[in-house]
């Protein structure tokens, strides 16, 4: 297949989207298929505006630069990353008798997850900031890239039944691939007798739980004065001694950044638990990469957590909230056969995560739908 991808982020494996985006495209080409991988950085106009009405720029540029590669090349599947797809999405749609495949592969339906989000900040958006009067809600837009694709492919199990409810698309063209661990994360060997540490990695803002996390530990590590916190990848901006009270401060080793993959590792094979309360996630990648390091995992029921076994693979929260979170830390400190028995399960769980599985996976709905498509033109 012929295929053109064109990411609404940009290609760098060490952002999560990036690295989902380029191994995808990359494990495809290795199957034979002829893939045109483009991010922002080839199509974005003005890009020196920045973050001004980014949104809107990145979809007149996904459109324009669709067409100009239509005219260069004869694509079998045109594939959009991001919501921002919604004007090129809706004027290929509308194409006379094409043959070409309009894929929507998100890593989150923004329809979903931001509303949801926003929902939970006090101040009603994403970022925290209060909504400036020119700010419009793009939803109606963002469904565009749903509704005038002929399938949905997500990360996210929870963004199915999402799709269905709102009748995005049928059954048979919305699917959930999860995304695969790197292979330095997998089989590894694990020692599940670990020293007393509570482990999370990603950065430090409201949507990843810092308002749970501080509000647990603060207390968790008052009645357990052996445990530690190590908090990773937070920033070089972060202070422990404004987050967290003096008198847990000593208990608390912070890693700004972890670059280094081998590093990594070496870091999540020292927690015992591992922390993910997300208010949302796509996916939650640190939550599978700490499992395959044979950590206990504790997170939100959201992204690929959502889909766990509540104590057996991991313990789900039912809502992130500091006292549930210092409830379950608590829970499995005092209860070590317990975090042994989740940490063990969650490490069996991760090692179905590979590339060539969810590449297999992707062809396979690739090629059924491009199927069906030219079926239905043949047959009409």
């Amino acid at each position: 297949m012929r295929i053109l991808t064109i990411s609404n982020c940009f290609l760098a494996e060490s952002l999560g989207s990036g690295y989902v985006i380029v191994n995808f495209c990359r494990h495809l080409r290795q199957r034979g298929h002829d893939v045109d991988l483009y991010g922002p950085e080839t199509f974005e106009p003005l890009p020196f505006l920045k973050g001004r009405a980014r949104s809107y720029r990145l979809a007149l540029g996904m459109l324009f630069f669709a067409r100009r590669q239509m005219r260069r090349k004869r694509y079998d599947i045109i594939e959009f990353y991001g919501g921002e797809s919604w004007l090129a999405t809706w004027w290929l749609d509308r194409i006379p008798r094409r043959r070409f495949l309009i894929a929507s592969h998100s890593n989150g339906l923004e329809t979903h997850y931001i509303p949801r989000l926003a929902s939970s900040m006090k101040s009603g958006t994403v970022s925290g900031a209060r909504r400036k009067w020119y700010q419009l809600d793009q939803t109606a837009l963002f469904e565009r890239s749903f509704t005038h694709a002929d399938g949905i492919v997500s990360v996210s199990r929870e963004d199915v039944p999402f799709a269905l409810q709102h009748h995005y698309q049928d059954a048979d063209h919305v699917v959930a691939i999860d995304n695969s661990l790197p292979e330095a994360f997998l089989n590894l060997q694990v020692n599940f007798e670990r020293p007393p540490i509570i482990g999370f990695c990603g950065s430090w803002m409201e949507q990843k739980g810092m308002t749970a996390i501080r509000g647990a530990l603060n207390l968790v590590l008052r009645d357990h004065r052996e445990w530690r916190l190590h908090l990773v990848g937070v920033g070089k901006e972060f202070d422990k001694t404004t987050q967290f009270d003096a008198d847990v401060c000593a208990q608390i080793e912070v890693t700004a950044f972890v670059e280094d993959k081998e590093e990594l590792r070496a870091i999540y094979q020292q927690m015992a638990i591992s922390l993910m309360p997300s208010l949302t996630e796509s996916f939650g990648l640190v939550a599978a990469e700490a499992m395959a390091c044979g950590c206990a995992l504790i997170a939100s029921h959201t992204g690929f957590a959502a889909a766990l076994e509540h104590g057996q693979e991991a313990w789900i929260l039912e809502q992130p909230t500091a006292a549930e979170l210092a409830a379950a830390i608590s829970h499995l400190i005092e209860n070590p056969a317990l975090r042994e028995q989740i940490a063990r399960n969650g490490y069996q769980r991760v090692q179905r995560l590979r590339w060539e599985l969810a590449t297999q996976q992707l062809e396979e709905v690739y090629t059924r739908w491009l199927k069906t498509k030219r079926e239905a033109l043949a047959n009409p």
